[in-house]
């Protein structure tokens, strides 16, 4: 699991790993398990999360993500 912490307005990328095939469906990428998304803490105006997620993807902080924001 991935805990990290994020502020109001920060961004968490989960995109498919980079050796992925963008031809792959998506039903593959999942075909590993899903994402889950625990909110492990509040604390003022911070937010801790979990992410467990399988290997097919990445998770980034926004400002590290490898493709630009939309």
């Amino acid at each position: 699991m991935l805990i990290i912490t994020r502020k109001r307005g920060q961004i968490i990328r989960i995109e498919p790993a980079p050796d992925t095939d963008p031809a792959t469906p998506i039903g593959d990428i999942f075909a590993q398990g899903s994402i889950e998304v625990i909110v492990a803490q509040i604390r003022g105006s911070q937010i801790r999360l979990g992410i467990n997620a399988p290997l097919s993807f990445t998770i980034l902080r926004g400002e590290l993500s490898l493709t630009p924001l939309a």
